[in-house]
């Protein structure tokens, strides 16, 4: 197979989209914690409490990673952070035009 990653650069975008991943599917793990909490019978207690403290981590070291990728693409984080929010309103009237009696998730 031919090598791909030549370049500092290239590795450093590789690793932060892996890690990135990962913590995404350690985030999976917890939100099915959380969703099986009422057959335990402890929807607002401590193990909530425990597990919405671990999303908390998850989510703070996923967005850590997309800083990282953000750096090293050479694009300003908080701008893409107003894009994104922008670019979510844009399809969700989008998708509420075009599905006037649907509810936008």
């Amino acid at each position: 197979m031919a090598k791909l990653i030549f370049t500092e650069r290239d590795e450093r975008l590789a690793t932060n989209y892996m890690m990135l991943t990962r913590q995404i599917t350690r985030l999976t793990d917890c939100f099915l914690h959380i969703f099986r909490l009422h057959s335990r019978g402890d929807e607002t207690g401590n193990l909530f409490k425990g597990y919405k403290a671990y999303a908390q981590t998850e989510l703070g070291d996923a967005i850590h990673h997309i800083k990282e990728i953000c750096e090293t693409l050479g694009l300003d984080f908080k701008e893409t952070e107003i894009m994104g929010d922008a670019r979510y309103k844009e399809k969700q009237e989008e998708f509420l035009m075009r599905h006037p009696n649907d509810h936008w998730i």
